[in-house]
């Protein structure tokens, strides 16, 4: 997984655009909405108080009507209502935003008496995004954020995959972050046994039973890895058997042309580029750790925001988690279950 600091932030999330903050708009189709909304009670409310009331027949007992005629003192009206009306729309949307934090999303809004609703990332659970006919001609929608028992929605927001995408990635984070912290009490992690979200692997590639390099143990690492980037992510330590017990990479690190931790994870990334691709190696973070005074490997691996397909000379396979174990579907569960996973639904 990534692990989550500002710095750490500014540099994984390029493509969006974020560094510590970003401040998004609502789309400009929402001040269209507003007016059309506004322009048309402003009608109903004209026509029903001209119904009530003969406003020339009250107009010629003022004053002013000797020297202006109703006609133009009423399009003189209308036109200051208008004014004030678009005046009134644009500074309530020039005055709204959305800001996305490390850790929270702020929504903004008010002309004069100013709100701001705060919303923690820790506390959402799924993120979803819609589009009516509209919303995908003028590429805007809304985001609905869940949490246990609420909801809240990003409405009118451009591109609404993109900055759903964003939160997720923010919120994995935060997850990330608090995985390594408590990664660092190795004993706790490693005892716990393996679970849907953990696996261990006694080597990359050194077979000990055959005593030499065994090219498919790469590829069950690889598997694990697309089977948690397709999934909810998760963590893999290599180098602990399956016990729990850390066993080490001193093989591994003898069987490199570098026989270092350097070597060890330039030979990594150079096998998940050939078997699962570099666009997902963003989602996927290392760190080489030590207990007992042997090197062991844990990889934290994010929820990619698209499929990762295993490769291999042969084909390709898809995987995903169940329980503690790693399936691969068919190409027709495969393709339902990347609709039901991905279609608007990316947490």
């Amino acid at each position: 997984m990534v692990i989550v600091s500002a710095s750490t932030i500014s540099n994984g999330m390029d493509r969006f655009g974020f560094t510590n903050q970003l401040v998004v708009k609502k789309s400009p189709v929402v001040i269209v909405k507003t007016f059309i909304v506004l322009q048309l009670t402003a009608v109903a409310v004209f026509f029903l108080a001209s119904v009530l009331a003969d406003y020339g027949e009250i107009y010629e007992h003022l004053p002013l009507s000797s020297s202006l005629s109703f006609h133009i003192v009423e399009a003189a009206g209308l036109f200051i209502l208008e004014t004030g009306l678009v005046f009134y729309i644009f500074f309530q949307w020039y005055k709204e935003y959305f800001e996305f934090r490390p850790d929270k999303i702020v929504y903004g809004r008010g002309i004069i008496f100013r709100k701001k609703t705060v919303i923690p990332l820790k506390f959402i659970h799924s993120v979803d995004y819609r589009q009516g006919p509209l919303g995908r001609l003028t590429k805007y929608g809304t985001i609905d954020l869940k949490e246990s028992d609420s909801k809240f929605s990003l409405d009118h927001i451009p591109e609404p995959q993109r900055y759903a995408e964003l939160i997720v990635q923010l919120k994995g984070g935060l997850v990330a972050h608090a995985d390594k912290i408590s990664a660092d009490t190795f004993n706790g992690l490693l005892s716990g046994g393996e679970h849907e979200r953990l696996e261990f692997k006694t080597s990359l590639r050194w077979d000990m039973k055959l005593n030499k390099v065994n090219k498919s143990l790469e590829r069950a690492v690889m598997k694990t890895i697309a089977a948690f980037l397709n999934s909810a992510g998760g963590r893999l330590a290599i180098g602990v058997d399956d016990s729990g017990q850390v066993v080490g990479l001193e093989n591994d690190y003898r069987s490199l042309p570098k026989s270092n931790a350097d070597g060890f994870q330039n030979h990594f990334t150079n096998i998940f580029h050939s078997m699962i691709g570099p666009e997902f190696r963003q989602f996927v973070d290392l760190s080489l750790q030590k207990k007992d005074g042997k090197d062991f490997c844990l990889v934290n691996v994010l929820p990619a925001d698209r499929p990762a397909y295993l490769r291999t000379e042969e084909n390709e396979d898809f995987f995903i988690r169940t329980g503690n174990g790693t399936t691969s579907l068919k190409l027709s569960e495969a393709a339902s279950y990347i609709d039901s996973h991905w279609r608007g639904k990316l947490l």
